[in-house]
């Protein structure tokens, strides 16, 4: 992963007869559950904003919402507060 990026579009890889998240998809994931803080969630719960440890803010999409259960995660750097 490169420390720089400001975006990751996840998509979903059909392996096997299943349906799994790609590396940005693991990526997005791991960035929640250790660097990311939730402060707001949308009416709908379909976006979720983050502060990073560093002062960034990032928000969770799904791009591909017709997709069955949302379809796969959009992470994307919007601010920076430092």
């Amino acid at each position: 992963m490169e420390m720089n990026q400001k975006e990751f579009v996840g998509k979903w890889i059909f392996k096997e007869g299943k349906v799994i998240g790609d590396e940005n998809c693991k990526i997005i994931k791991l960035m929640i559950e250790n660097d990311l803080i939730e402060f707001e969630t949308s009416d709908n719960g379909w976006t979720k904003r983050y502060k990073g440890k560093d002062g960034t803010i990032w928000e969770l999409t799904y791009p591909e919402s017709h997709l069955h259960g949302g379809g796969p995660p959009k992470l994307a750097q919007i601010e920076n507060l430092q």
